[in-house]
């Protein structure tokens, strides 16, 4: 009787800042000032898209600081009912008086921090408390009269447009004042598409040992596929397709444009856009180009050399410069 495998190690093992993957001028931005804000005890307002990582990203500030040994606490308030929510996060105190009062995600993270995704989903009861706790780090249970302290690092997450949310006096002023003193906006994969190749290095490994799949890498043809996408559902969208795709691999070999999620295989390739920034370099806005204008063109050099308007020894030459795989 063939015995059991072996349960699969834990998929990321990397810890801090190792956990953002890539080297594209956003990320890298990213990685800076989590790496600036990760040793003071600033609360930090993480903005982004939904599944850009901006989990990643507390959880990064987290490690890499004095308290990354202890508890990292996180509290998705999208997710819970309204009047659910000041129990979650303060505790209460029981009905009956024998019964002991019931901790909350303060009290948990104690020592550590405490990162409280979609902040602006908070209701307004609650926004009152987390001002308070925010500025005092003091607080009560639902239900309750003592005063309670807790030594916690906050951190919010959130989607949304929070001084829209002001303006139209959904979210406290004096809070979004307290909360985005220290910002971090993670940017959406379509502003760093030139890290997908490294993202999607990354997450075959991850999935192989997840899966126990023996993927030994992708064809060209399907990295440029999902490199011209738009991911509008961001990294997580990315890491769902490369999910599925190790999933159905058979074998050991590398993916192709056969393995690609129908829609995505049968989907017209995208027009490249480039997202140049005010401060970018020369040299990267023409990186940027040719390698867009490569992707276009299915890495066609002579096809590409025509359509930048240069020799097709000045493009290998731009290649080589520019280090483009």
């Amino acid at each position: 009787m063939r015995k059991p495998k072996a349960a699969q190690g834990p998929r990321d093992e990397r810890r801090g800042l190792e956990r953002l993957v890539g080297h594209s001028r956003a990320i890298a931005r990213v990685i800076e000032q989590a790496r600036h804000v990760a040793s003071t005890r600033a609360t930090v307002l993480i903005e982004g898209e939904a599944g850009t990582g901006k989990g990643l990203v507390a959880r990064a500030i987290h490690e890499e600081g004095p308290r990354g040994s202890a508890p990292f606490v996180r509290v998705r308030l999208d997710t819970l009912a309204a009047d659910v929510v000041e129990g979650e996060l303060f505790g209460s105190e029981r009905a009956a008086p024998a019964d002991a009062p019931r901790r909350g995600r303060f009290e948990s993270a104690d020592g550590g921090t405490l990162y409280l995704d979609e902040i602006g989903d908070a209701p307004p009861a609650v926004q009152v408390k987390l001002l308070r706790a925010i500025q005092d780090r003091t607080f009560e249970r639902v239900g309750g009269t003592e005063t309670l302290k807790s030594d916690v690092r906050l951190i919010a997450g959130t989607r949304r447009e929070l001084a829209a949310d002001v303006r139209s006096g959904r979210f406290r002023e004096e809070l979004y004042y307290r909360l985005g003193g220290v910002k971090v906006r993670m940017p959406p994969l379509r502003e760093r598409r030139e890290d997908i190749p490294l993202l999607v290095e990354s997450l075959l490994g991850d999935f192989n040992r997840e899966h126990g799949r023996r993927v030994t890498g992708i064809t060209r043809g399907a990295l440029d596929r999902l490199t011209a996408h738009a991911w509008p559902g961001n990294v997580r969208e990315l890491e769902n397709a490369i999910e599925g795709m190790v999933v159905f691999a058979r074998g050991r070999r590398a993916l192709d444009l056969s393995d690609l999620p129908e829609w995505l295989r049968d989907l017209e390739t995208e027009a490249p856009r480039l997202e140049l920034a005010v401060g970018m370099t020369v040299d990267e806005a023409e990186r940027q180009l040719i390698a867009a204008t490569l992707r276009h063109t299915g890495h066609d050099k002579p096809r590409a050399a025509a359509m930048l308007g240069i020799g097709l020894r000045t493009l290998y030459r731009k290649i080589k410069q520019h280090g483009i795989g």
